[in-house]
């Protein structure tokens, strides 16, 4: 039997990167594995289904944690540690020099985006180089991201592994569709589920809306962030009131996502984007900017429609474009989610990381 640590720096909330992690513990719980789970807090805990996972509540922000997580590895025979986001994975990887356990760092966001300042965008390579030469490998989630690890801190390709990020299939199809009606079956809904937050785009969304007069529509904003309040005040600038609704962060989207007709994902950085995979285990149509690793995603006009970042004007095109070929919505909705089931389901991706880790848990970085 396999024994698997796996660990996840702090959230304020159930991100991309805390999804995948939850989803993949439930996947892999069920292969003959002993799973022990290290958390910051209580927040992630109910996620976790199976009853049989070790969970260890340890507060990263102490100097006590340290000593914690030195204990915990030493007093247990794992084969592997599987570390999710980047100050878990340096932190947890500098203790294990000391008990010299094969771990592996998955990192799905960029080394180099828009949020960095200039000071951070000098340090993070350096701290990610680092953090190469104290673990065992890197697992991130698209080819974009991959070459831009490569590229950014000049490591060995096969140090890096590609694992497409995943979503449970059930939790979409324990949801009753009738349930979820729209009130006005003529009217089309648009949909954007993510933070808001400068580099996920959503004011191209709204600047997009305002050009959309000929069109009988309603857009529903899921998601919280730092640009929230800026996007509430344009939108009542702009006259969007009663065409835009802010929902704020929801722990489930999929009553909202049943609604949409249109999905848009206007970022202008996306390692990944696993609000598309969300839309496609629905059906629904979307809209995406051909950045990072969504054209890995999206085949252009067969499982989506891929445009420009920071385009509004091609944006309002194609939302009006499928709002008058409502057939065109329901084709690429179908096979959006024919390439979803064959390509981004949770026991495809558990699987892939199960593998992996397991398959290499004797190699031990010698950097």
């Amino acid at each position: 039997m396999k024994e698997i640590l796996m660990a996840i720096g702090y959230s304020k909330e159930m991100g991309g990167a805390q999804k995948v992690f939850i989803t993949t513990i439930n996947e892999i719980s069920n292969n003959n594995c002993r799973i022990t789970v290290i958390l910051p807090n209580d927040s992630l805990k109910p996620f976790i289904i199976s009853k049989d996972v070790i969970i260890h509540i340890v507060n990263f922000s102490s100097l006590l944690s340290i000593f914690k997580i030195f204990i915990i590895i030493r007093k247990n025979k794992f084969d592997v540690i599987n570390t999710y986001l980047t100050k878990s994975s340096l932190l947890i990887s500098f203790i294990n020099l000391f008990t010299k356990k094969t771990i592996y760092c998955t990192l799905l966001n960029a080394i180099i985006h828009e949020k960095l300042n200039r000071i951070q965008k000098i340090i993070y390579p350096k701290m990610y180089f680092f953090l190469s030469k104290i673990c065992s490998g890197f697992i991130v989630n698209s080819e974009q991201n991959k070459n831009h690890f490569l590229n950014t801190i000049k490591i060995k390709s096969n140090f890096i592994k590609v694992i497409y990020s995943g979503i449970d299939v059930n939790e979409f199809k324990n949801y009753n569709k009738k349930i979820y009606k729209k009130e006005n079956v003529h009217k089309i809904v648009i949909g954007y589920l993510g933070r808001l937050s400068i580099e996920k785009g959503a004011f191209y969304l709204l600047e997009s809306l305002t050009q959309l007069h000929d069109i009988d529509y309603e857009c529903l904003i899921i998601g919280d962030g730092p640009t929230r309040t800026e996007l509430e005040i344009y939108a009542r600038n702009r006259n969007l009131v009663g065409k835009v609704t802010f929902l704020g962060y929801q722990q489930n989207v999929v009553k909202f996502l049943h609604l949409m007709d249109i999905v848009v994902v206007p970022s202008l950085n996306e390692t990944f984007g696993l609000s598309i995979v969300e839309a496609f285990a629905l059906k629904k149509a979307v809209i995406a900017t051909d950045v990072g690793g969504i054209p890995e995603i999206i085949k252009n006009g067969v499982t989506g429609i891929l445009i420009p970042s920071k385009n509004s004007i091609i944006l309002s095109e194609k939302i009006r474009y499928l709002s008058n070929n409502i057939e065109l919505i329901n084709d690429i909705g179908t096979n959006a989610y024919k390439y979803f089931i064959n390509n981004f389901t949770s026991k495809i991706m558990a699987k892939n990381t199960y593998e992996y880790i397991t398959n290499n848990s004797n190699k031990i970085n010698k950097h």
